[in-house]
């Protein structure tokens, strides 16, 4: 019984990551789908990964892509949903080296841009 529960389990992931729309660098958990298919229908995936925002700052980053880039507004518990996982997986403290605090300062126009 144990033996076909961990078979189960192996072919299902090894089924998620061929059909895995979002790819290995996008992490497991509530709100991965809602997010992937926000942010992926406009932009690529690694745009995303790359930032390493506060919860405020993906806050402003949503209210910036209505206001600016004529994304729909999203119902709150959307919002709160999608803000959750982005924080959560790719907020200050999953900053990649790369990323300086405040995001994206050298793009003119983005929120979180410093003059």
């Amino acid at each position: 019984m144990c033996s076909a529960i961990l078979v189960s389990l192996l072919l299902a992931t090894t089924a998620r990551g061929e059909d895995d729309p979002f790819g290995s660098t996008w992490p497991e958990g509530p709100g991965r789908d809602e997010t992937g298919y926000l942010c992926g229908a406009c932009h690529s995936l690694r745009l995303v990964t790359q930032q390493g925002l506060s919860r405020s700052d993906w806050d402003e980053t949503l209210d910036w892509m209505v206001e600016e880039q004529e994304m729909e507004p999203l119902e709150p518990d959307e919002r709160a949903l999608i803000l959750t996982y982005l924080s959560t997986h790719f907020g200050i403290d999953h900053r990649p080296d790369h990323v300086q605090p405040g995001g994206l300062q050298a793009v003119p126009g983005f929120p979180s841009a410093k003059p």
